[in-house]
């Protein structure tokens, strides 16, 4: 017996290497999920918003009950109940209630740098009946690996699966492939791919109008600058300016002084706090601010004002 052939074999014993022609074949990997980065239940109001982000791994955003509008790089679009949207790593995007219902949406984040997840670029799938039932099976398995599905959007603490039952975090891996691959393997009828259209762009526009909107709202006793505005929603100050006086007809910064001077009267008319008070409150860096922009937009100045309601 040769050394030659006494290497060979030990070599093959140490591989686990079958003999009689039974020798091991590779799998390829088609997909592979190195991690899960985050799993959310989400259950949103009407209002829901979050501002424009990107991130290096892929997202999936099914709409589990509801409707919700989705806003990839100036391109928007509707998604009912039973839709899903993929978001490929550092794809600028946001997610936006239609204020018209509330809803309820499943995100699934995962790293994945295989090729083949070039077919979910920009992609909506229909779920059919066998789609649905994996995606049940990956939250069901997500849960035994959690206890409870993170529901908070603002959370972003790392998934904590040291208290997973035995399987489960491996279980939701397998799921997860075999749901990709059911959508890849899907009829062309039940995908559509986003476009740039004039629909597309109201729907993107009118949403992001509506977010900025209420983020004005509850930021109303904070001092904001229109360029505050624009990094927090990663637009432009023209094209900010342009959407949001064609919706509301008054740029950005006169919608968020007319909030803080109706805000202002309120204050006033309940007497609660005297007027410095009032402008330390809405975040004015002084009282003579606080005061010509009251002039400004009633004609008054607060104290005047306050006399004029009798008191």
């Amino acid at each position: 017996m040769s050394l030659t052939y006494v290497v060979k074999l030990l070599t093959h014993i140490a591989q686990g290497v079958l003999f009689m022609g039974f020798e091991m074949t590779k799998i390829n990997r088609d997909i592979d999920i190195l991690g899960f980065n985050a799993v959310y239940y989400l259950e949103l109001d009407k209002n829901f918003y979050h501002t424009p982000e990107r991130h290096g791994f892929w997202e999936i955003a099914y709409v589990d009950r509801g409707n919700i509008n989705a806003i990839v790089d100036g391109i928007g679009c509707s998604l009912s109940q039973g839709q899903v949207i993929f978001h490929k790593p550092m794809e600028l995007h946001s997610h936006i209630s239609n204020k018209k219902e509330s809803n309820n949406i499943v995100i699934i984040a995962f790293t994945c740098n295989s090729e083949i997840m070039n077919n979910f670029n920009k992609k909506i799938f229909n779920l059919g009946k066998n789609s649905k039932k994996i995606l049940s099976l990956f939250l069901s398995e997500a849960k035994n690996a959690l206890a409870e599905l993170p529901h908070e959007f603002e959370n972003k603490s790392p998934l904590n699966f040291e208290n997973a039952k035995v399987g489960s975090v491996q279980l939701m891996r397998c799921y997860l492939i075999e749901f990709l691959f059911s959508l890849i393997r899907s009829s062309g009828e039940s995908v559509k791919t986003m476009f740039y259209t004039e629909t597309s762009k109201m729907i993107a526009e009118n949403s992001i109008v509506d977010s900025i909107e209420s983020y004005l709202i509850d930021s109303i006793y904070i001092p904001l600058t229109l360029q505050d505005i624009c990094d927090k929603f990663l637009i432009s100050k023209t094209y900010l300016c342009r959407i949001f006086k064609a919706a509301i007809g008054k740029s950005p910064i006169e919608y968020f002084i007319d909030l803080k001077i109706e805000e202002a009267k309120k204050l006033i008319r309940e007497e609660e706090f005297n007027i410095t008070q009032i402008s330390d409150k809405l975040g004015y860096s002084s009282i003579h601010h606080f005061t010509r922009m009251f002039n400004r937009v009633t004609g008054l100045s607060p104290t005047v004002y306050k006399k004029s309601i009798g008191f």
